[in-house]
């Protein structure tokens, strides 16, 4: 059932480029025209404005004037069983019975595996004789491995002793010490007045003061420092020395006690050494002693290993052998049912209002021209491409309520069949005779609130000549999709009453059992639709989506490979006025920028999409959002804009725009979303199997 007014704008120049025609001279049938030629017979093109619209897919044969939301029905929405059918094809049967014998093959041969096993006590024997090898090994190999530990680390005790006497020879008491010593004696011992060696316990040598011989000096310093070392911190440190005791060096250490502090440290480090010798011995044993018991259990359970592997051999290779390849689900089938449009309204329970909306308007109407632009593509050759445009009407720059006023609905039936299921079609209804089966069925419903498309276009045109031969020359594509529902959510809060006024439910539970439909699909029988639940379901809040998807520098093709279908946004090429077009120079926040100057790429979001465009170029202001955006938003919930039109997203308490609901009336809010600036650097999509 459809309901709608169509208005074709028709101006006066049209009017006389007809009679022109008429008297022009003939153009005929694949004749070449010229761009001028061609913009004076298609003007600025065939404008299109919807007045007063909505429709929905009925039962076949329906009128408006009986649509069951005009009979004040209950649920008029069981009638929503007008529909559309998806039927993808082009499987590759060779490889879909390979895999299917790998399939069957693999799943049988596991599970005749495991039965062995247990059948034959596999585990158990295995485990058991790991077990008792391992800890036979692990003891006789620990005792290996440890028994000289203590009388190799003892014999390391020379070497430990050593590096701990130089640690306190380097300390600075015995390092003013020695300065003191190697002073003394270069002074002399005897031989003038005044030339003396203290008395502290170490041995005294002989210097004449005449005669100093430095090198001796040094030597008997060392020695008398290594001497006073023993004695404070060493072996000696017990030993009564008076000498010491009244020297003014040991007085001049005020508080001091003497410990064999060096004796100490040389244990600690024997001990260490032992512990960490002990450990590694562990490791060792533990390690040789489970690859021994592992070899062991291996040989034990050699022989029932190769019986298991035969049987389940065998037993797969049978079950392989016999699995058709029609038996797997691989096929898809999937109806459209109740496609709506209408008037918004405050309601995500309902797929259609009934009421008409307008879309565009004489001044801002849908388009459908032809133009030409001068662009590079893939090389540094610049050159004109001719394009055909479908435009929605432009996003105007002040923020228009009255523009998100786009309802959409739908709900579906989405089936996994069989291959061998009939392709039987009823010619009465356009549905399967056979083959659906509720089992393998995904049931779901669409409802989107708050609509607005403004802005959106997509230009079809034949790509310049590349070295790829997939992007040669072929059809060619450059789109803006934008779905907006809010013009500023900013402030937008959880405990709002009217978040479903703007916003995108997908559920899936039916109201009740009885009103999930009595068939599989409506198509088979005609019966009626299912009535989903009111509140159950996945809402997205306030979404604003803004995809750009190609453009005239960066194709977005469609080609094919061989009889695979390529959809793909070309890479963007390393050619500077290829890339500057597109990349963007954004803010660093700190007055500056974080690239290039030369770079003019933009992000499409719900308030700017690229460069502003007049009405007229005789404007003083630009009244319309551009289109020429290179890089992709998408908001969903209470999302700000910065002044640098960069998106972010806010995490208070009432912050929300993705929410759960159960069929029970809970909500789950998960808070707001902002994924911005994004750029499709290379993008690439390949069917396989046709």
């Amino acid at each position: 059932m459809t309901e709608h007014a169509i208005t074709y704008p028709f101006r006066k120049h049209c009017l006389a480029t007809a009679i022109g025609l008429l008297l022009a001279n003939p153009s005929y049938a694949l004749q070449a025209l010229s761009d001028d030629s061609l913009s004076n017979t298609t003007g600025e093109g065939v404008a299109l404005v919807l007045d007063d619209f909505k429709m929905v897919f009925q039962q076949p044969n329906d009128l408006s004037t009986g649509s069951s939301y005009t009979r004040g029905l209950e649920n008029p929405s069981q009638y929503d069983t007008g529909f559309i059918r998806i039927i993808p094809t082009g499987e590759n049967y060779v490889q879909l019975a390979e895999s299917a014998y790998h399939t069957v093959y693999n799943n049988t041969y596991n599970q005749s595996v495991l039965k062995g096993k247990a059948e034959h006590k596999y585990n158990e024997t295995y485990r058991s004789t790991y077990e008792q090898t391992y800890t036979n090994q692990y003891s006789t190999l620990y005792q290996e491995y440890t028994k000289n530990i203590e009388a190799d680390v003892d014999a390391k005790k020379e070497t430990f002793t050593f590096d701990v006497r130089e640690g306190f020879f380097n300390n600075e008491t015995l390092k003013n010490y020695y300065n003191q010593r190697l002073a003394d004696y270069m002074d002399g011992t005897w031989g003038k007045i005044g030339a003396s060696l203290a008395k502290d316990g170490t041995t005294a040598y002989d210097m004449n003061a005449f005669f100093v011989n430095e090198k001796k000096a040094k030597e008997y310093a060392i020695t008398n420092t290594y001497e006073m070392l023993d004695l404070l911190y060493g072996r000696r440190s017990a030993e009564a020395n008076n000498d010491l005791l009244n020297s003014d060096f040991y007085k001049g250490l005020g508080n001091f006690t003497r410990a064999d502090q060096v004796g100490s440290q040389v244990d600690t480090l024997i001990q260490a050494e032992i512990i960490k010798e002990t450990a590694s011995a562990d490791i060792r044993a533990k390690y040789n002693a489970s690859q021994l018991a592992e070899d062991t259990a291996k040989s034990a359970v050699a022989e029932i290993y190769a019986q298991i592997i035969q049987s389940a051999e065998q037993a797969a290779a049978i079950a392989a052998s016999g699995s058709p390849v029609q038996s797997l689900r691989t096929k898809a089938d999937v109806f459209i049912y109740g496609l709506a449009l209408s008037k918004s309204d405050n309601s995500l329970s309902s797929r259609y209002s009934n009421q008409g909306f307008n879309w565009g308007s004489a001044d801002n109407p849908w388009l459908f021209r032809a133009g030409t632009e001068k662009v590079k593509q893939f090389k540094n050759v610049e050159k004109d491409v001719g394009y055909l445009a479908l435009e929605a009407p432009l996003a105007t720059t002040t923020p228009t309520e009255s523009d998100n006023n786009i309802k959409l609905g739908f709900w579906t039936d989405i089936f996994s069949r069989q291959l061998n299921s009939s392709a039987e079609v009823d010619p009465s209804t356009g549905a399967p005779k056979s083959g659906l089966d509720k089992e393998h069925r995904l049931r779901t419903q669409f409802v989107a609130n708050g609509l607005s498309l403004n802005g959106s276009q997509t230009r079809i045109f034949q790509t310049l000549d590349s070295d790829n031969p997939n992007h040669h020359q072929t059809l060619g594509m450059a789109s803006v999709l934008r779905l907006n529902t809010n013009d500023n959510p900013a402030n937008l809060s959880f405990t709002d009453s009217n978040l479903d006024s703007k916003g995108i439910r997908i559920s899936t539970a039916a109201k009740s059992d009885t009103l999930d439909g009595t068939a599989v699909t409506p198509a088979i029988d005609g019966s009626l639709a299912p009535v989903f639940h009111d509140t159950e379901g996945l809402y997205l809040y306030s979404p604003n989506i803004n995809l750009v998807l190609g453009n005239m520098y960066q194709p977005f093709v469609v080609g094919s490979e061989g009889n695979n279908i390529v959809l793909e946004v070309t890479r963007i090429p390393n050619v500077p006025e290829i890339y500057n077009k597109i990349y963007q120079n954004y803010e660093d926040g700190k007055g500056g920028y974080l690239g290039s100057t030369a770079f003019t790429g933009s992000t499409c979001n719900v308030v700017s999409c690229g460069t502003p465009l007049k009405a007229n170029v005789n404007d003083s202001a630009a009244m319309y959002q551009g289109r020429n955006a290179t890089h992709s938003s998408i908001a969903i919930g209470t999302v700000e804009r910065l002044p640098n039109n960069m998106l972010r997203a806010k995490d208070h308490t009432d912050a929300t725009g993705v929410v759960f609901k159960g069929v029970d009336g809970t909500a789950k809010n998960l808070g707001s979303v902002a994924i911005d600036g994004v750029l499709i650097q290379h993008l690439k999509f390949k069917t396989t199997g046709l």
